[in-house]
């Protein structure tokens, strides 16, 4: 007889919830444009992918890379120290930076909306601010943080394989796009 009781209760606990809640309305330009609050979005990427060949071509010739490779380059030990004495196993690229211990989150990208000193709305594509991060972190005798990144590929100019290009560990970036119409 409890559990009966206790049944009803939660069914009708849930009727009654299910209706009060508000409902969505469609919203024209205008009353969108009324709306304040924060503009922008933050993306947070991990990627790893496998790409055969990301070229560019121009009357006739071309500048290509294949077998591209993105990911964390943690392909044996050791290649990725993870600052407690073991390594970082292969995986995805992590492309933002987090420190929940010093409370720092830094999103891959950042978009925001921002007006400049003439009051022009401009589209800000803002990178992880690592530089700053690092000075902080060996100003207090910390190791810099790195963005565990390899992009690897086979460099071609036409059909001449020129050799392999590799980047790897970030540790200095920062910077900010801006893009407004005229």
């Amino acid at each position: 007889m409890t559990r009966l009781f206790a049944l009803s209760a939660a069914a009708a606990a849930l009727f009654h919830l299910s209706s009060s809640q508000a409902a969505l309305e469609a919203l024209d330009n205008e009353s969108l444009g009324a709306i304040t609050g924060q503009d922008g979005i933050s993306i947070r990427a991990d990627v790893q992918a496998r790409i055969d060949s990301a070229a560019w071509n121009d009357d006739g010739g071309s500048v290509s890379l294949r077998n591209v490779y993105i990911d964390n380059g943690c392909v044996k030990t050791g290649d990725c120290p993870d600052g407690r004495g073991g390594s970082l196993p292969f995986g995805a690229a992590k492309l933002g930076l987090s420190l929940p211990i010093f409370g720092i989150e830094q999103p891959t990208l950042q978009v925001d909306v921002v007006k400049s000193s003439s009051g022009t709305q401009q589209l800000a594509l803002t990178l992880p601010d690592l530089s700053t991060i690092n000075k902080q972190l060996n100003a207090s005798g910390l190791p810099s943080q790195t963005i565990r990144l390899r992009i690897r590929g086979d460099l071609y100019v036409g059909n001449g394989r020129l050799g392999t290009l590799e980047v790897r560990d970030i540790q200095d970036i920062s910077g900010t796009i801006k893009v407004w119409g005229h």
